[in-house]
């Protein structure tokens, strides 16, 4: 028997619900899988952990995840604590280096085309994003009252990594193109040395089409021309828009990864959602997509073809619909029904 230990952050808001959700879900699954076991065990973070341990990313809640094999995470207030931001502050703890999420269309629910199945992938450590890409302090200068300074921060080894990652990625899933997304024109220094390596980068996977676009054109083209995407390979900020944008064309319905080099967060798009926390309204469905790929990534594959196809199903049945995709279900309501096509 393979046993798993899966740290779990509800966080803020739904948070509490949608890993609750979530949780269930997964027992029932392990129940026709009695040879793969998860152990769950709860972590606080956010504003939830801020007011309890004065501190929104506890030292408990790192150890717990460094020490499991995966991580589920709810949604965290990250505006309502101190900066750091306790993302921003694990992303820089644990090196989450590679930020991924899919986008698939699903049949029932609205989606912008039918046959949207698109994996954007971005470097989550540099970049423009001043919480996490210099070794102490902010990104963000004010050397006067009327003077703001923003540094992006690009290394070889980061640009490297993350290039590695994607190809890697892509030829493990038997995806054939990358597109990798920049501003070279512009950004001639930064953008063409992200380029450049990872064209280098490229030449050991000859099986991979490769081409480059400027990210204004993708943001564009992602309406227009969705089927010319296969895998989109950028920098932090671009990645941080573009894959928001494409996630709007499957009403959603979307989670994310962050991958160290060992270590694995799987968490939904979406915000801690205070204003309807605890009344049974939030869609889990996100979430327990988060679930599909933790178990894709454990190597439990028909695990998480067999939770991925109870999620189309429900889906395209129509019968359970929370208020995000038009109905009046509920959170639990999605839950059991989901238990039910398990």
């Amino acid at each position: 028997m393979k046993k798993y230990s899966i740290a779990l952050i509800p966080g803020d808001g739904v948070g509490l619900e949608i890993i609750g959700a979530t949780r269930q879900v997964l027992l029932a699954l392990q129940d026709k899988y009695p040879y793969a076991q998860m152990d769950f065990t709860e972590y606080a973070a956010g504003k939830v952990a801020y007011e309890k341990f004065g501190d929104s990313l506890p030292k408990e809640t790192l150890e717990g995840i460094a020490q499991s094999d995966a991580t589920l995470m709810g949604a965290m207030a990250t505006g309502l604590v101190p900066p750091p931001s306790p993302m921003g502050k694990l992303r820089k703890e644990m090196d989450l280096y590679a930020d991924v999420r899919p986008i698939r269309s699903y049949p029932g629910v609205w989606c912008h085309r039918s046959d949207l199945d698109i994996i954007v992938i971005r470097e989550s450590t540099q970049g423009f994003l001043a919480d996490r890409n210099l070794y102490k302090g902010s990104g963000e200068f004010m050397p006067d009252e009327n003077t703001v300074l923003s540094l992006r921060v690009l290394t070889r080894a980061a640009c490297e990594r993350i290039a590695q990652f994607a190809f890697d990625y892509a030829r493990r899933l038997k995806r054939r193109k990358i597109t990798i997304a920049h501003k070279a024109n512009v950004l001639r220094l930064g953008d063409n040395f992200f380029l450049e390596i990872c064209r280098k980068v490229a030449t050991n996977f000859p099986e991979i089409t490769v081409n480059d676009e400027y990210i204004d054109t993708v943001a564009n083209k992602l309406i227009t021309k969705p089927e010319d995407y296969d895998v989109i390979l950028t920098t932090n900020m671009y990645g941080d828009i573009i894959s928001d944008e494409a996630a709007a064309l499957v009403s959603s319905l979307v989670p994310t990864a962050n991958f160290g080099k060992s270590c694995a967060i799987f968490r939904p798009i979406h915000e801690a959602l205070l204003e309807i926390a605890g009344k049974n309204m939030v869609n889990p469905l996100p979430t327990i997509l988060c679930a599909v790929m933790m178990l894709e990534y454990l190597g439990e594959t028909e695990m998480a073809q067999k939770l991925q196809t109870a999620i189309a199903k429900v889906l395209e049945k129509g019968k359970v619909r929370t208020r995000d995709l038009g109905g009046q279900a509920s959170t639990e309501d999605m839950t059991q029904a989901l238990i039910s096509a398990l």
